[in-house]
């Protein structure tokens, strides 16, 4: 199955009688992270128009409706980016569990485990902090190549390649947390499936963008990035 196989067969899953009941958590933290986020950016706009405009010279006020657009634009995309960090990590212990259920039903197994579910929280939430530790830095190189003339006209295929290795990354993570993999052998297994990885991390990237389809973005790309890790990243067990 390539990546976009995958995110399929993940939205099929999480619709699942077996696994419905473990997508219950992850969008209700969805829907109330978005809410959170969408309501404070509607309070805060006003503000922020009112000191970018203000510190426009008067010969200049005629481009504050521009303002407004871009300033409404990269408020979207912050809120997106924000909202993908916050909700992964505060439904990091729900993911892990889906991740698992997920795993059972592709497998036709059990995966049995004796790690109380307060051990299995604390671990997935220090995995999504790990991974942050990954993504600020070149998050931080990249916007500091949007800033350099002629090297920034490279900057929007290069920020879509970014958004969409780290939606891989992110998203085969949880089932490779399950299975005791650690952060770096992961990123080794995904550079050697890099294709497939990139165009299941650009279509979860895309839908990021859509709202209401986004609240059930998460769930969908933890079963989606479950079922790279079966097919794709997975060592079989002799």
């Amino acid at each position: 199955m390539n990546g976009m196989d995958c995110l399929i067969k993940g939205l099929q899953l999480i619709t699942r009688p077996g696994l419905r009941q473990y997508v219950i958590m992850p969008f209700l933290i969805n829907v109330v992270v978005l809410s959170l986020f969408i309501g404070y950016g509607v309070t805060q706009y006003g503000y922020w128009m009112t000191m970018l405009t203000d510190s426009l010279p008067a010969w200049l006020e005629f481009l504050s409706w521009i303002i407004g657009v871009l300033a409404i634009l990269m408020g979207i995309a912050v809120l997106l980016y924000a909202f993908t960090i916050v909700g992964n990590i505060i439904a990091a212990p729900f993911n892990a569990l889906l991740a698992v259920k997920v795993e059972e039903h592709l497998l036709g197994i059990t995966i049995a485990s004796d790690t109380p579910f307060y051990i299995v929280a604390l671990r997935s939430v220090g995995r999504e902090f790990s991974k942050l530790r990954y993504y600020l830095p070149r998050l931080l190189g990249l916007l500091v190549l949007t800033l350099i003339p002629g090297v920034n006209t490279l900057a929007p295929v290069l920020w879509l390649l970014f958004g969409a290795w780290m939606m891989a990354v992110q998203y085969t993570d949880v089932a490779a947390d399950n299975n005791e993999l650690a952060f770096g052998a992961l990123r080794v297994r995904l550079g050697q499936h890099k294709l497939d990885a990139l165009w299941f991390g650009l279509v979860v990237y895309i839908i990021v963008a859509i709202p209401l389809l986004n609240l059930l973005l998460i769930p969908a790309a933890v079963a989606g990035g479950t079922v790279f890790w079966v097919e794709q990243l997975r060592v079989p067990e002799p």
